[in-house]
């Protein structure tokens, strides 16, 4: 027999990241300013779930396999801001 849970009862697990980031001041003038920031999103690789699937089993239907799905672990930025 499948147990539901009411409308929309699911919890997911948790969800955690740690980003960082740096910015360095290449240039200032008094015309415009110029820095590169360095980040990283998602620091300790983490595979927090973006998606979960719940399938049937063809053969047995009293048997529901659940697939977690994750998108990434950490990812790298690099950008250069002007001001002017």
């Amino acid at each position: 027999v499948m147990y539901y849970a009411e409308r929309n009862g699911y919890r997911a697990p948790a969800y955690h990241r740690l980003d960082i980031g740096a910015t360095y001041l290449v240039k200032k003038t008094a015309k415009y300013e110029s820095e590169l920031a360095f980040s990283l999103y998602n620091a300790y690789g983490r595979r927090n779930v973006y998606m979960i699937r719940f399938e049937t089993n063809k053969e047995d239907l009293d048997k529901t396999s659940v697939y977690r799905y994750s998108l990434f672990t950490y990812i790298p930025s690099i950008s250069w801001n002007f001001k002017f």
